[in-house]
């Protein structure tokens, strides 16, 4: 009962404050390229650049086509960006909100949710360049299978918010919880593979360390869709979007429980 109270608390102040929040994301969207030479483009030229470079590599070191190796990296360097930046946002998101908690009475909740927005536009930024690439590298590729992504964002936002919802908690509490945090990240995303092909893994079997891994489905179910595969499945992509709805739900419980006298622990 209590926690279907939070949750309605949650989704209430969201409504009620959301003007504040769409100006909020505006106004982060603008600080953050503001006197940028390159501006947005940044955002497409991180996980290219990175796809370039470690595509040539593997091309040499394991003989991996890099046209055909590039375009799997592009896809899940770019949804792995929006996840670190969510959780890592997450961490940051209620004390640099210090002065609204303390001064307004705008609802608390918005502001983790605001750096995950920030975060998804830039994916989607990063996601369009990324189709503009595999269109001239693998044209043959593009189907109406690609259409899968519209679920596939719709699940990696909602993770999103649980991953800020979360940190952010822990973090008012727990003020190391950041460096930790990046640490546990940074072994995630070795043990995920992005970098790699999962096949490596089965043929060392070692199957289990990503098909366990939550973080790789969160990113697959972005990645198999821009990459026009069709291997997925109607009930894979329902699975995934209920675990990650039920964490979603439970880190907005976690969220209103914390909010209470937040203003007094920063």
């Amino acid at each position: 009962m209590k926690s279907m109270r939070c949750l309605k608390e949650y989704f209430k102040g969201i409504w009620k404050d959301r003007y504040v929040l769409i100006s909020l994301v505006r106004q982060d969207l603008q600080m953050k390229y503001n006197r940028s030479i390159l501006g947005v483009a940044w955002q497409i030229i991180t996980p290219l650049g990175l796809s370039f470079i470690i595509g040539a590599v593997y091309s040499i070191i394991y003989g991996v086509s890099p046209i055909e190796f590039m375009p799997i990296l592009f896809s899940g360097l770019n949804p792995w960006l929006f996840v670190t930046s969510s959780a890592d946002g997450g961490t940051n998101s209620y004390i640099s909100a210090e002065g609204y908690l303390k001064q307004t009475q705008v609802s608390p909740q918005i502001f983790p949710i605001r750096t995950v927005l920030v975060a998804f536009i830039n994916l989607l930024y990063a996601m369009g360049a990324f189709f503009i690439v595999y269109l001239f590298l693998q044209p043959q590729n593009f189907s109406l299978c690609m259409l899968a992504i519209i679920p596939g964002l719709i699940i990696i936002l909602l993770a999103g918010v649980g991953l800020a919802n979360f940190s952010s908690a822990i973090t008012v509490n727990v003020r190391d919880f950041q460096p930790l945090q990046s640490l546990i990240l940074q072994g995630v995303f070795y043990a995920t593979p992005i970098i790699y092909l999962p096949t490596m893994l089965d043929e060392k079997g070692y199957s289990l360390v990503y098909k366990l891994n939550p973080f790789y489905h969160i990113i697959n179910v972005v990645r198999s869709a821009a990459l026009g595969m069709g291997t997925e499945s109607v009930t894979y992509y329902f699975e995934v979007f209920a675990c990650v709805t039920v964490f979603f739900l439970i880190s907005a419980v976690v969220t209103m429980k914390n909010n209470h006298g937040i203003a007094m622990k920063l």
